[in-house]
């Protein structure tokens, strides 16, 4: 049996009730069927840290190991799991270049940032602003909140326009902005050539 809790899964008692329905589906099949399964795919859902930190993944080993317990005693199934977020994404930085400052209107209030990364170069996950991204920048003094936008002609390339981000009122164009925790899921994404842009280039220390 396999399942996925949902990504970026941070409610831990999720698996709580995912690994109650296996239990029932073992029983039925055994009963019914004669069909014994022996395996559980627990599949992924382990959260990394972004701007909320998520429980340590010992903490999660911890808690879906008592509710196996609690569903199948002593006589567990083999399980297998998909760390690969909550492993890789807090060893990735994703380097960004701003691309251009700028205000919608005179009397607009907020300023638009845009960099030459965006969804289609490896921010995808910022989709619905689901995954919110720590993001640095080495200038220093009065912050301001501004929208963060990609480099691309889409009306979607727009990362985060509901949640701004506080940022440096003399950042300008050249400024490069650091993006952690993206070690998952973004190069992965990044789209060949859209819009001219090449895909994203990526470098292991």
């Amino acid at each position: 049996m396999s399942f996925h809790v949902g990504s970026q899964q941070r409610d831990i008692g999720t698996w709580d009730s995912a690994i109650a329905k296996v239990k029932v589906i073992f029983e039925r099949l055994l009963e019914e069927d004669g069909i014994r399964l022996k395996m559980i795919n627990l599949g992924g859902g382990f959260p990394a840290n972004y701007l909320t930190r998520a429980n340590e993944l010992a903490t999660y080993a911890a808690e879906i190991t008592r509710y196996l317990r609690e569903d199948f005693g002593n006589e567990l199934p083999e399980i297998i799991l998909e760390p690969g977020r909550s492993l890789v994404s807090n060893a990735g930085v994703l380097v960004s270049e701003v691309v251009l400052v700028s205000r919608k209107s005179r009397t607009g209030l907020n300023r638009w940032v845009y960099v030459d990364v965006g969804k289609f170069s490896g921010l995808i996950e910022t989709m619905g602003e689901s995954i919110k991204y720590p993001v640095y920048s080495e200038k220093r003094g009065e912050l301001e909140e501004v929208v963060l936008a990609g480099p691309t002609c889409d009306s979607a390339d727009i990362m985060y326009e509901d949640f701004m981000y506080p940022l440096p009122l003399n950042l300008a164009i050249g400024d490069r902005l650091y993006w952690f925790s993206t070690g998952a899921y973004t190069t992965s994404y990044s789209a060949v050539e859209f819009n001219g842009f090449p895909p994203l280039k990526s470098y292991y220390i």
